[in-house]
């Protein structure tokens, strides 16, 4: 909105119209609930990719028929496994995605897609779940039960073996006590060769996929091969293991100076794929949450913009995600959404049972990111892929926003880039007062930018000890959250008030969730608007109700001192009517 009439000095203007103005404020009304919305009883639809999504418990999971000359030996495990779920019991060819949706991401599972985008299927060991399931004991750090081998034997006749390599992806994670081993044989298995051995001495958690590598091993720098041998045996081994998480391999290669000559990414296993027993099938919940009322991309009286706006032109939504829940801001049945991300304290709005919030993840987003395809551009530089934004304008005639109080509960997680924003307008969106600004930015998180301490003060109500390294934390090891303290309050007042209304017929409130990659999530429920009443609309001289050009004459009276002060034109709430109130009657008048 353009200012429609020139401006002139504040103190020149309040000058003379103090001198001919008598100065009165407004009775006082009763507060009110202007409105609150709490997001409930909307039309939810499933979310758009199966439970559990980006992850899928589909009936494909699992399967131990291996691909010829795979062999499975569990001779060494000391445990009964009479009751183990089979998809568990040792080494188990396992859809990586159903693995994901029955046992959680924990500690980073979902890097078992190893580079995939889609479904993926690779050998498996997991003590964790074997154990977790309930249906067995693995011991413990002193006793180790779970010892597991699956091995491959390679005809290898007329291939040149002192340039023999192996290569293959694997991820390792362990706690407390696991060992990881990969051997090479040359005599049927009767003397190994070890290419690897990773086990818990090292710090808990070591992967190769986080860092992008594989494991290749060459011949005559990593083994000694026999130049005469005419098969050569492979085998991974997750041993000396208790409840101690996973051993994961896959796309296993040979090959010479020839190149490749045998390749085994196990993708051709999923025809024989079956489902996961049934005592491990899904959610420890006695309902399965994401039950087909997930989420609304409809929402009564909120607009969303995922385009930017007119102050952020380029704070747009430039990548599409898979699941439309997480395609800027949506509202989400808070269980259902727990269940599909699998936690990470997302638990903080499941109170008291099943609740709709509003919500932006821009960590599932990525998670579920559609590829680009080939030519098109992602974000302009300097631009993160993620930013949306959603407002609800309310309706204020007859009621004094400068008693104005707002509330809600908020709830955001960073990591490396993500601005949480609360803006109100009281001038139809041309200008914006910031109520909550959650900025990584001015948290030096992970940007090298200089960390603002007065700041980080602002948020030391709101910081919640989690103390597992994921998200924004402290020093003390907190995460940026407000939702166990409650609903935060806003009181809006006159020009002398920290937070100053204009006395105008609309309210606008939105919440933005901006320049977020891989970056957590902004929440938001339960928003409340009071003011009290007040017995005339704003720019209204004739008192029909509504503001129009008729009432153009009350203004300019009270505007130039041709009538006393007249609190329906104070906008600024200043106490007198200037030209500081021209912008006010202005967007009342063209709106």
């Amino acid at each position: 909105m353009k200012s429609f009439l020139p401006r002139r000095s504040v103190y020149t203007t309040l000058l003379a119209l103090l001198c001919c103005c008598g100065l009165h404020a407004p009775a006082s009304g009763q507060v009110v609930e202007v409105a609150f919305d709490d997001f409930e009883g909307l039309n939810m639809v499933p979310f758009t990719l199966d439970y559990s999504s980006p992850y899928f418990l589909d009936g494909t999971d699992w399967t131990k028929t291996f691909p010829q000359g795979w062999v499975l030996d569990n001779s060494s495990n000391g445990y009964d496994n009479a009751t183990m779920p089979g998809e568990f019991d040792g080494w188990s060819l396992l859809d990586v995605a159903s693995w994901i949706a029955h046992a959680d991401v924990q500690a980073g599972r979902d890097r078992c897609f190893f580079g995939s985008t889609d479904r993926n299927v690779a050998l498996v060991a997991d003590p964790d779940e074997a154990d977790d399931s309930g249906n067995t004991d693995l011991g413990d750090p002193g006793n180790p039960l779970y010892d597991s081998y699956i091995s491959r034997t390679y005809d290898v006749t007329g291939r040149h073996l002192p340039s023999l390599m192996v290569s293959f992806d694997y991820d390792f994670v362990c706690e407390d006590t696991q060992t990881g081993v990969v051997d090479i044989s040359f005599d049927g298995g009767s003397t190994w060769q070890n290419l690897l051995t990773i086990d818990s001495t090292v710090d808990s958690g070591a992967f190769s996929t986080e860092l992008g590598n594989q494991g290749v091993f060459v011949a005559g720098v990593d083994f000694t091969a026999d130049a005469t041998a005419t098969e050569v045996v492979l085998r991974f081994g997750c041993i000396r293991s208790s409840n101690d998480w996973w051993f994961c391999v896959d796309n296993v290669g040979i090959a010479d100076q020839d190149g490749v000559f045998v390749f085994e990414d196990f993708e051709s296993s999923a025809a024989d794929m079956v489902p996961f027993d049934a005592v491990n099938d899904g959610p420890t919940e006695p309902f399965d949450p994401s039950d087909g009322t997930d989420y609304a991309p409809s929402i009564p009286n909120w607009t969303v913009s995922n385009n930017g706006t007119p102050d952020f032109p380029t704070k747009q939504m430039y990548r599409t995600s898979q699941e439309g829940a997480f395609q800027g801001w949506n509202a989400v049945d808070s269980l259902s959404w727990f269940d599909q991300q699998g936690d990470q304290q997302r638990g903080f709005f499941n109170f008291p049972a099943r609740n709709t919030i509003l919500l932006c993840d821009g960590d599932a987003h990525q998670d579920n990111m559609v590829a680009l395809a080939e030519g098109e551009s992602g974000p302009p530089e300097g631009e993160q892929q993620f930013n949306s934004f959603i407002q609800r304008t309310y309706d204020m005639s007859g009621f004094d926003n400068t008693t104005l109080e707002i509330e809600f509960l908020w709830e955001t997680r960073l990591y490396a880039s993500q601005r949480a924003l609360a803006q109100v307008s009281f001038d139809y969106g041309l200008t914006w007062t910031t109520i909550l600004d959650v900025d990584s930015d001015r948290l030096n998180l992970d940007n090298g930018a200089p960390e603002e301490p007065d700041y980080e003060f602002t948020l030391f109500p709101f910081l919640f000890n989690d103390n597992n390294g994921n998200g924004y934390v402290d020093s003390d090891g907190e995460d940026v959250v407000n939702t166990f303290a409650g609903p935060q309050q806003f009181l809006f007042g006159d020009a002398l008030s920290t937070l100053p209304a204009s006395k105008s017929n609309t309210l606008t409130i939105r919440f933005g969730c901006l320049d977020t990659g891989n970056d957590w999530w902004f929440a938001v429920d339960d928003v409340r608007v009071k003011a009290e009443t007040q017995a005339y609309v704003m720019g209204d001289s004739n008192g029909d109700g509504v503001v129009n050009f008729s009432d153009i004459d009350g203004f300019a009276n009270a505007l130039f001192g041709a009538a006393g002060y007249d609190a329906r034109f104070d906008f600024k709430a200043d106490g007198v009517v200037n030209f500081d109130d021209i912008d006010g009657f202005a967007a009342e008048l063209f709106n």
